[in-house]
């Protein structure tokens, strides 16, 4: 039994050659993107774009680390391609934007309370799957910057608090492998509201063209985590024929893939 789990988890799968040539032919795109970028066209240190590729970076560690965790313990084939998938992603994605900030020879973290860019936005996140709290918008720390941690109060959208964290490393592997889920689809809920502030609020085709990906990408994944929790808390496994609806290679984005999207 250890043994097939071991396989599930390390087999490379026969895409990923492919993908990585994908990966490898976007970077260069990004790269020649910058070249040729006016050095001096980029958002403002206060701007949208900025707030929400710093506070999506925080965002999407946080993810990586859930994501980490229950990669490591689940028992469950189907979970730990899910895990993985979303750990590979999101981990590009940090990178990705931190190199933004640093072409734009802006700091990573400017100390400004999160969900500042947002101003007065009016964001309403959907109902949180089954065995989550409704957590209420307004008791977010919306006073808290990235850096003051501790708070047993969520510091985004969909984030879960410390101790829910903590959690997955204890509970027992069945019970671990529904509540991952559970905060996850959370989790991606918040992310897709925080894009969606981005598109309406953003300027930069670029950072835009990015937010699109974040919401087509994680809506796929809350489809296909709200079918494995359901299967999962109904008594049987998470669903797994061999191979994961259409997950989005990580892709580098430029307002050229934005025009080709349209």
């Amino acid at each position: 039994m250890a043994e097939a789990e071991s396989s599930a988890k390390t087999n490379i799968p026969t895409w990923a050659p492919v993908a990585l040539g994908v990966l490898a032919l976007a970077l260069g795109a990004l790269a020649l993107y910058f070249f040729v970028r006016d050095e001096n066209d980029h958002p403002a240190n206060d701007s949208a774009d900025v707030g929400f590729v710093r506070d999506m970076s925080v965002h999407h560690a946080q993810a990586v680390e859930m994501a980490n965790i229950a990669y490591r313990r689940t028992d469950d084939p189907a979970i730990a391609l899910m895990a993985r998938d979303i750990a590979d992603t999101q981990q590009f994605q940090i990178g990705m934007m931190t190199g933004w900030l640093d072409v734009w020879g802006l700091p990573v973290s400017a100390g400004d309370p999160v969900m500042s860019w947002m101003g007065d936005y009016d964001m309403t996140l959907p109902s949180p799957p089954p065995g989550l709290e409704d957590d209420d918008m307004a008791g977010m720390d919306h006073s808290a910057t990235p850096e003051s941690g501790g708070a047993e109060t969520p510091l985004m959208p969909g984030m879960a608090t410390p101790s829910e964290v903590a959690a997955l490393e204890t509970l027992p592997v069945d019970e671990m492998n529904a509540q991952f889920l559970r905060l996850m689809i959370r989790h991606h809920q918040g992310g897709v509201a925080m894009a969606q502030a981005e598109l309406e609020l953003g300027k930069d085709d670029m950072v835009k063209n990015f937010a699109q990906q974040v919401v087509n990408t994680q809506d796929a994944e809350i489809a296909t985590m709200t079918t494995m929790l359901n299967e999962l808390t109904a008594g049987g496994a998470a669903p797994d024929d061999g191979s994961m609806p259409d997950m989005a290679t990580p892709i580098a984005a430029t307002p050229e893939s934005t025009a080709e999207g349209q």
